[in-house]
């Protein structure tokens, strides 16, 4: 008995300090909420915009460079994984290894599974799958093309040791041909 008193004394304290709702006429959801949760917060505005003006976001997509080269890495991707499809489904290991072709292309992981989920929607959508690709070209489209990175220092210092070294060996070869 005496432990009971000493929790409602200890419960007492802990709730001398809170603020208890106050009755509303107006019975709704919110009346049961503590007061200051039910206090009224300004409007937001968007500043810098004239007041009555509408923003609307772009609706059409970002179209990038068409494809009008069959050497663009999103068209080869594109055929290569029509090549793969077996009806509309596309087996995990052959996933893989158009994911890999994509990432030598230099296309990201995500752009490389976008290109092939466009082809297979086209597959999905009833076209034949060498047709796929040509089907799919609007979507195609809508992927960013990798990009070109220029040669780094270390690019050109390793092509100018291959060419020393096959110059060298080349020496080497017609120096002992010819005897000297």
């Amino acid at each position: 008995m005496a432990a009971r008193a000493r929790a409602v004394s200890r419960l007492g304290s802990l709730t001398a300090g809170r603020v208890e709702p106050q009755a509303d006429p107006t019975p709704s959801r919110a009346s049961s909420l503590p007061v200051d949760r039910r206090r009224k917060h300004p409007k937001l505005r968007l500043v810098g915009v004239e007041t009555g003006s509408v923003v609307k976001p772009a609706i059409t997509p970002q179209q990038h460079d068409p494809i009008t080269d069959t050497a663009d890495p999103r068209w080869v991707l594109a055929v290569r994984t029509a090549e793969q499809l077996e009806g509309t489904i596309l087996r995990p290991e052959k996933r893989e290894h158009l994911l890999k072709l994509g990432k030598v292309f230099g296309l990201t992981p995500f752009d490389a599974n976008l290109v092939i989920a466009i082809v297979q929607d086209q597959a999905r959508r009833g076209h034949a799958p060498a047709y796929c690709p040509t089907a799919g070209e609007p979507q195609l489209r809508m992927v960013p093309p990798p990009r070109r990175r220029p040669w780094s220092l270390r690019r050109w210092l390793t092509l100018g040791a291959c060419i020393a070294t096959f110059t060298a060996a080349e020496l080497a070869v017609l120096a002992w041909y010819f005897g000297g």
